[in-house]
């Protein structure tokens, strides 16, 4: 179940398909592609999650770091200007830090410290997407955070949690 689970969070390219942003494991994607890896200090965490409703406070490591995986840590899938994608697992194991991410509601606030800025994000849409290798995303002009893990209501879907800054 666990490898199962970790094949839900591979990493992802994104591609830009009729004015929306799909987020997909397919690594040989047309020349939209965007390369999802950066250089910094990739040991050390860059960033703290932190979801008072769900009593969640995570470190979150460079997308390059060793540290930078599902079965250890909260994800990053996808990291730039204007978009995060963070992913985990849910379920009864002690690594499912996302166990409880279905417990938010539009307009909860989830906050991270990101390099030493603290944002605060609130929920703006939530949703249940196909368990494909991809995540449908309207990328805007502003800052936006999602959070996806597996489903607990269907194994043959996702659930993407959107949140905007300064709402």
């Amino acid at each position: 179940m666990v490898i199962y689970l970790g094949n839900c969070f591979l990493i992802y390219d994104i591609e830009n398909k009729n004015e929306k942003n799909i987020l997909t494991t397919n690594s040989i994607n047309s020349k939209n592609t965007i390369n999802l890896k950066n250089n910094t200090n990739k040991e050390q965490p860059i960033a703290i999650l932190n979801i008072d409703k769900i009593n969640l406070t995570k470190n979150i490591y460079n997308i390059n770091s060793t540290h930078n995986n599902v079965e250890e840590n909260v994800t990053i899938l996808y990291d730039d200007k204007y978009l995060i994608v963070l992913a985990a697992h849910s379920g009864p194991a002690s690594i499912a830090y996302f166990d409880n991410l279905d417990k938010l509601e539009i307009n909860d606030i989830v906050n991270l410290n990101y390099k030493d800025n603290e944002i605060t994000y609130k929920v703006i849409k939530i949703e249940e997407q196909p368990k494909d290798g991809t995540i449908e995303i309207n990328k805007t002009n502003t800052k936006q955070l999602i959070l996806t893990t597996c489903s607990k209501k269907d194994k043959n879907k996702q659930l993407v949690i959107t949140t905007e800054k300064g709402l």
